[in-house]
C-alpha cells in the first residue's frame, strides 16, 4: 500500500501533520525520512530530549475544512520528562512552550506557515523549581514531512535563550478525534509525542 492511499484513507491524520507545522515546535531535515526507531536515536548530537503534550487542545480560528483558508493556531505545549543525552543541558528538566501560528490550511496540508514560540525552561519536574531562561522558536519554510501519515512533523529553530542557533524537532499524534474536519470542520486538536533539540 502506497503512502499517497493511506492519506486518502486517513485524511484527519494528514491534518494533523498540517496542524503541527503551524504551531512551529519542530521538524525537518534528515528526521523527516528517518523511521521513527531511528530518528531520534542521536545522542550524542541530541542535547534535549522531552516528551510533550498539550496542555488544553490547540484551538484554530476559523476551523480547518476541506477548502483552503488561512487559519490561526494557538496553543499551549508541556514539556516533560527532560533529558540531556549529551549532558550539555542537565538543567532542565521541563518546560511550557506557547505558540501562535498561520497558514492557509486545508485538512490535507498547510502552506505559508508563519508563527512564533516561546519556550519557558524550569530546572525541577512538572514546571517547577527555578526558570532557567526563556527561548524563541522561529518556524522553518518548509512543508509537513512524515515517516508515515500517522507522524507529526513541524520545524523551527531556536532563535534567542537558551541553546540559541540549534534546531528543535517534534513529532506528535493526536490525541482528540480529528473525523469532523471534511464535515462540520476541526476548531481543535489535541497533540502528544517527543520534542528534541540537537
Amino acid at each position: 500500500m502506497t503512502r499517497g492511499t493511506r492519506t486518502e484513507r486517513h485524511p484527519g491524520r494528514a491534518l494533523v501533520a498540517a496542524v503541527v507545522t503551524m504551531l512551529a515546535v519542530s521538524l525537518t531535515g534528515p528526521a523527516a525520512t528517518a523511521a521513527p526507531e531511528t530518528a531520534f536515536s542521536n545522542g550524542a548530537a541530541t542535547t534535549l530530549r522531552c516528551s510533550m503534550r498539550t496542555a488544553a487542545p490547540v484551538t484554530f480560528t476559523p476551523a480547518v475544512s476541506a477548502g483552503p483558508h488561512t487559519v490561526t493556531a494557538r496553543g499551549t505545549v508541556n514539556l516533560n520528562e527532560c533529558t540531556s543525552p549529551n549532558g550539555r543541558r542537565k538543567n532542565i528538566r521541563s518546560g511550557t512552550l506557547t505558540v501562535r501560528g498561520s497558514g492557509r490550511a486545508t485538512c490535507a496540508r498547510v502552506t505559508g506557515v508563519r508563527g512564533s514560540a516561546i519556550v519557558t525552561w524550569y530546572s525541577g519536574p512538572g514546571r517547577t523549581g527555578r526558570i532557567v531562561g526563556r527561548s524563541a522558536v522561529s518556524p522553518a519554510a518548509a512543508g509537513v514531512g512524515g515517516y508515515t501519515p500517522l507522524d507529526s512533523f513541524l520545524s523551527g529553530r531556536i532563535t534567542s535563550g537558551p541553546m540559541a542557533g540549534q534546531r528543535m524537532t517534534g513529532r506528535a499524534v493526536p490525541t482528540t478525534s480529528v473525523s469532523s474536519c471534511h464535515g462540520r470542520g476541526l476548531r481543535s486538536v489535541g497533540l502528544r509525542g517527543t520534542a528534541t533539540v540537537s
